[in-house]
């Protein structure tokens, strides 16, 4: 990872100052979707249609007609072959009407761009009759018909194991990950054409494997017009990413979203995660949401949760050798952001940590979550004029 160590002064020059958003009083989620009408244009808040069990195997009617139902603004697909798995150009169109007839954005992606783990996804390469990049161009090309020019994708898979963090590409024994990252921007750099004839452009996630740092690397290689980002907040301790700092740096490049949040935790371990629903964790969505507006005015917040506690061993040097990047003053905001969290909850502002894992948390309690975040950002973004 030769290069890893230069990226911090790279992009020193893209953090920006933006003054803390004002407290916001409490309303309720029916009388901020009332206050807050859906137009062609300003920030929109919907959901991750992969996370929706109850009704994602009916198919994108029946999400979508859901999703109106609900509340929401709009559904994100992770691929193109979620919404049809011929790329029917007829069904797709049919989808995308039935969209725009209920109001509702509707977002979608090409997958995996990473070479080494696209064997994990036979699903797409069987699509291109054992071709992957021609699947790829088929989906991205099927996009742009339905006027899906943002398109998702990502570059690792999460195998879970042992410790916790082997899961993730970046940590691969049989591969490195600067070999990775080339690898990624040799396939990207192969789809250039396709994305160009389209006016489509990738965005990759930050999945928990690439930093913001590395990632404004990919985009100033490959081109802004080529490759944006998917700003996934609740990934970003993940690849040792301050979140504030990270979505400063990050947001003139944002195009789509996941949104997730969580409190931070000491161990003796490290540093842990406990997810949360939007609004209860260490993201300042007042300033995210004031920042990213600044570039993207119309962007779409779509709610990814589910619950999960992540490790980050910041005190182990085998872990932190995987960070060139990582310095001493992130470690120290991490804890300060740590501490605060604690001392929330000695203080009865957050629930405990025990307390929140004993939480039930069905499909029923995943859209109550999604309902609390989404009133929460849309008292935000109605005070920040992005409505």
């Amino acid at each position: 990872m030769e290069n890893n160590i230069s990226r911090r002064k790279f992009i020193s020059s893209a953090g920006l100052t933006i003054p803390v958003y004002m407290a916001i009083s409490n309303t309720s989620f029916a009388a901020i979707i009332k206050k807050f009408k859906t137009k062609d244009s300003g920030m929109k808040v919907g959901v991750d249609e992969d996370k929706l069990y109850a009704v994602k195997d009916k198919g994108p009617f029946a999400v979508l007609d859901y999703v109106k139902e609900q509340g929401f603004d709009g559904v994100f697909y992770r691929t193109m072959l979620d919404l049809s798995p011929t790329l029917d150009l007829v069904k797709l169109q049919e989808i995308k009407a039935h969209a725009d007839s209920l109001d509702l954005y509707l977002d979608s992606g090409a997958g995996w761009v990473n070479p080494y783990n696209t064997a994990e996804t036979p699903h797409i390469r069987r699509f291109g009759n054992g071709d992957y990049k021609l699947a790829m161009e088929m989906m991205i090309k099927a996009a742009s018909k339905i006027k899906c020019k943002e398109l998702y994708a990502v570059s690792g898979h999460s195998i879970h194991g042992d410790p916790f963090f082997v899961a993730y590409d970046r940590f691969r024994t049989d591969v490195s990950w600067s070999d990775q990252l080339l690898a990624m921007k040799k396939f990207i750099n192969m789809l250039k054409p396709t994305l160009k004839d389209t006016g489509c452009r990738l965005n990759l996630e930050t999945h928990g494997d690439e930093t913001s740092f590395e990632l404004l690397q990919l985009i100033d290689e490959l081109g802004e017009d080529i490759l944006g980002v998917t700003l996934d907040t609740g990934n970003l301790p993940l690849s040792a990413d301050v979140p504030m700092d990270a979505i400063k740096r990050l947001a003139p490049y944002v195009h789509m979203t996941h949104c997730k949040d969580g409190i931070l935790y000491i161990t003796e371990q490290g540093i842990v995660q406990q997810l949360r629903s939007v609004g209860e964790g260490v993201v300042n969505w007042g300033e995210a949401i004031e920042i990213l507006g600044k570039y993207s005015p119309d962007l779409h917040l779509s709610f990814e949760d589910y619950r999960a506690e992540n490790l980050m061993p910041f005190y182990d040097p085998e872990w932190r050798g995987h960070f060139p990047d990582l310095t001493d003053e992130d470690i120290i905001e991490f804890e300060r952001l740590a501490k605060d969290c604690e001392d929330k909850i000695k203080n009865g502002k957050i629930m405990g940590i025990e307390e929140y894992r004993e939480l039930p948390f069905s499909d029923d309690d995943r859209i109550k979550s999604y309902k609390k975040g989404a009133a929460y950002l849309k008292k935000i973004i109605i005070e920040k004029g992005l409505n």
